[in-house]
């Protein structure tokens, strides 16, 4: 399936309609979507400790959390997210060349989980502190994105319904 759209498209007041709409869905989605991530304190997290399986790489091609790394444990029943923001070469390599089996300190918020904080050994692979602080960083810039995206479809919206306004009104003239 391939889809492109260029600015001769938008002519048509139709696609111009459609691609407002979809900018305004994702900036609402963007501006939403942070909640799900920012602002938690260690309260609203669990601590588990966990014995390492393997791990999933994500690398998604439809532009949503690249470079995500899920991990899979023997004694938990679900796979916990290394949020694309925290996701560092260095944490990267010490994950890949983690062995199963390998006792695991986590602080994962149990919402969306997610690893805010890491140990193995009793070393610290990614701070609370420092995991906030990435993901917060991230996410003003995704806001910032969506804040320019969002008046841009609200603008493509309003010039279509004024578009077919005036388009009607010309053929009610002709008549």
């Amino acid at each position: 399936m391939n889809f492109s759209i260029g600015l001769r498209d938008l002519v048509n007041p139709w696609k111009r309609l459609a691609v407002g709409v979809l900018l305004i869905v994702f900036a609402i989605f963007c501006i939403v979507g942070k909640k799900w991530y920012i602002d938690v304190d260690k309260e609203d997290c669990v601590s588990i400790t966990a014995t390492f399986h393997d791990w999933k790489y994500h690398s998604g091609s439809d532009g949503m959390d690249v470079n995500r790394i899920n991990l899979r444990f023997d004694d938990y029943a679900s796979d916990v997210e290394i949020h694309s923001s925290c996701l560092s070469k260095e944490l990267s390599d010490r994950v890949t060349n983690l062995k199963s089996g390998t006792k695991m300190e986590l602080m994962v918020y149990e919402k969306t989980l997610t690893a805010y904080e890491i140990k193995v050994d009793g070393t610290s692979w990614l701070a609370f502190d420092d995991a906030c602080k990435m993901i917060e960083n991230n996410y003003k810039i995704i806001s910032y994105v969506a804040y320019v995206l969002l008046p841009v479809g609200i603008i493509l919206v309003i010039s279509c319904i004024v578009s077919l306004f005036l388009l009607k009104k010309k053929e009610i003239d002709t008549l």
